[in-house]
């Protein structure tokens, strides 16, 4: 697995690429100080995951993400920052993250947000999902592991785009992993959404996590 960690603080980036090396030791972390730096390894090196911290010098907010998102729609982004501020956090996901770290997080809550994000899970702070996500970071709740649509009141095939969905993965790449028809992919994402009594993606993974969801490995075509 590849993996991008931009971040302009040598001692954070440093802590987290050394963290990820001693969890996953056969992770290959690229490091980049500036956005620009980052964008060049994007454009020429396959990832499987951007770790982008929100506070970048010449960056504004969520600028960068903007543009990840823009060229690379398929690409999986993570925030992560500093700062634990709702709006900020509604904001990334709008914009097409697949996650929210805090940089305040203790050692084994930031360990346990690294490895769900790193397995295709979708991570965020307490100040978005309420008080259950504190134990949920500390690992003393249960999570809910589905391989079974029915236990989601879902189709099989609406389990099966769900299940990329919560990898970052766009309507065109779940398209074409399933494939269908990037519109029949949209039509599947209405029932979804109605099912879970959300609008948009965003509101979905925040509903997901409060669930305390987690998908297991079904049969929905090849995994890469």
């Amino acid at each position: 697995m590849n993996v991008l960690l931009i971040d302009d603080h040598f001692c954070a980036r440093e802590g987290v690429a050394n963290l990820l090396r001693q969890m996953f030791p056969d992770i290959h972390v690229y490091e980049a100080e500036s956005f620009s730096a980052g964008l060049m390894l994007v454009r020429t090196t396959p990832l499987n995951l951007v770790l982008l911290d929100v506070q970048l010098p010449g960056m504004q907010g969520l600028d960068g993400l903007k543009i990840l998102r823009d060229e690379f729609s398929c690409l999986c982004v993570v925030m992560y920052s500093g700062l634990d501020d709702r709006e900020l956090v509604f904001e990334s996901l709008r914009l097409g993250a697949m996650g929210f770290i805090t940089k305040n997080l203790s050692r084994l809550a930031f360990i346990e947000a690294l490895r769900d994000v790193l397995s295709g899970r979708v991570f965020l702070p307490a100040s978005v999902v309420g008080p259950q996500a504190l134990s949920r970071q500390v690992g003393l709740d249960e999570e809910l592991t589905v391989t079974d649509p029915v236990r989601l009141g879902l189709t099989q095939r609406e389990f099966e785009v769900l299940a990329w969905l919560v990898q970052g993965k766009c309507n065109k790449e779940i398209a074409r992993q399933l494939q269908i028809k990037e519109q029949t992919v949209k039509n599947h994402l209405r029932p979804i959404f109605q099912k879970f009594g959300v609008v948009r993606r965003a509101e979905l993974l925040v509903r997901l996590f409060e669930l305390g969801v987690v998908f297991g490995r079904p049969d929905i075509g090849n995994y890469r």
